[in-house]
């Protein structure tokens, strides 16, 4: 049977257990024959055979109960031979049994991605902070256990807030990055879990504060942190045993030198020293977009309608103003945003590739929806207020066209407007 027969084949299967789940049969029975059926086969093709129900219109949330069943398949594995990383994508084949159980993984017997070994590498920054994590959600679980006072819990689920730059880190330099080599399944599933884990800990954090003191309503409250508490251990184990030896087979080498200078962007969680690289080598440029025999300095000076400005001016006063700007070309090609970009940073790894590829599933139908406006006609502009990082931020996207009305593209515009807000009407001065 040849690949695509069997990942057809494969997808059928998916969806008939797809089918068994809906019509309400148990978890662990779907799961033990799912184990039986593709205990040997390879993680690609699963993720493959899942791509194809994503392709016919299989809903977000159904594909994340596959990733409940695949994951299944990875418990009690085996170890790999501990081979030597070398440079570029690795060629690693995961070995699966019918092991049983969907709990309790034995990580010391799991295969992992072999890059994680190396001191500073992405994937081993990202697996020291699933390290920290995981102490976390142990301390977490020792104070549920304990019926602690709610103010440890409370300690606890504030100091796992920091979790929110991991997932930034993965969704953003990880997550698209294997869509653009046609592996999107992992970005459909996982970021949309990403969020769901963030806001249940802002919420749960804030029902502690607010009922900490109202013993029912801490019954219902506790229940829910301990699923919270095991839905993130089981986002460590796929992280570590599906997502990163997936990648690990797919990023080259300037894949993961890229990620690497990226991740400062989106900041660290729990480490206070961020380990080095030693063979990231320099920092990469972006790709220069034009012509190699043309010649583009520091001193070029580029004609503008109001002006002239030499490279390193423009680049300076872009850098200098108070707003993060990203540009989305008329073909909706992500082609520049700001260096200085804090509320919302993005990845280098970004430019030159569809602005649909780096959002999550969940906004996608918005991006879509504000980029058709803009482009159309129907509107010039679309503000809208945003909360991060603790933050106000007022985001503006506007539609831009040249002289003869002709559409080039959106220009996002991001204005911490915190301080703004807060000041009272006698500071504003008359202008």
């Amino acid at each position: 049977m040849n690949s695509v027969d069997l990942n057809t084949k494969n997808a059928l299967l998916l969806k008939e257990y797809l089918e068994r789940l809906g019509n309400g049969e148990a978890l662990e029975s779907v799961q033990k024959d799912f184990r039986e059926t593709f205990g040997n086969a390879d993680a690609e093709d699963i993720v493959k055979a899942e791509q194809i129900l994503i392709n016919t219109g299989t809903s977000t949330a159904q594909v994340e109960k596959l990733c409940d069943l695949h994951s299944s398949l990875f418990h009690d594995q085996p170890a790999p031979s501990k081979a030597k990383a070398v440079g570029g994508p690795l060629k690693m084949k995961t070995i699966h049994s019918d092991g049983c159980g969907s709990h309790g993984h034995n990580y010391e017997e799991m295969p992992s991605a072999l890059l994680a070994e190396i001191v500073g590498h992405p994937l081993n920054i990202l697996t020291l902070e699933n390290k920290e994590l995981e102490g976390r959600l142990d301390k977490l679980q020792a104070v549920l256990d304990a019926q602690a006072p709610d103010s440890e819990i409370e300690a606890s689920l504030s100091d796992l807030m920091s979790l929110a730059a991991h997932y930034a880190k993965k969704d953003e330099l990880i997550l698209p990055a294997l869509k653009y080599y046609g592996v999107p399944g992992p970005a459909v599933v996982m970021w949309n879990v990403d969020d769901q884990l963030r806001d249940a800990n802002k919420k749960l954090l804030a029902q502690v504060k607010q009922f900490g003191d109202d013993p029912a309503k801490m019954i219902t409250i506790r229940a829910d942190i301990q699923t919270m508490i095991d839905r993130m251990r089981e986002m460590i184990f796929k992280e570590e045993k599906i997502l990163f030896p997936m990648a690990e087979k797919y990023f080259t080498q300037e894949d993961w030198v890229r990620a690497y200078y990226d991740m400062p962007r989106f900041g660290f969680s729990w480490l206070e020293e961020v380990p080095i690289w030693k063979e990231a080598g320099p920092k990469p440029v972006v790709q220069p977009a034009v012509a190699s025999n043309q010649v583009f300095g520091e001193e070029t000076l580029i004609q503008l309608g109001g002006g002239n400005l030499t490279l390193a001016q423009l680049n300076a006063m872009l850098n200098t103003l108070p707003m993060e700007l990203t540009f989305i070309d008329d073909q909706n090609i992500s082609r520049f945003f700001s260096e200085k970009s804090d509320l919302f940073p993005r990845p280098t790894s970004s430019l030159g590739h569809e602005v649909f590829d780096c959002h999550p599933p969940k906004v996608l139908p918005m991006v879509k929806r504000v980029i058709q406006q803009l482009q159309s006609g129907e509107k010039d502009v679309i503000s809208i207020m945003a909360n991060k990082k603790g933050r106000k931020a007022l985001v503006r996207y506007m539609a831009v066209r040249d002289a003869d009305d002709e559409y080039l593209g959106v220009l996002e515009v991001v204005e911490d407007v915190t301080d703004l807000l807060k000041a009272p009407t006698s500071s504003q001065a008359d202008m």
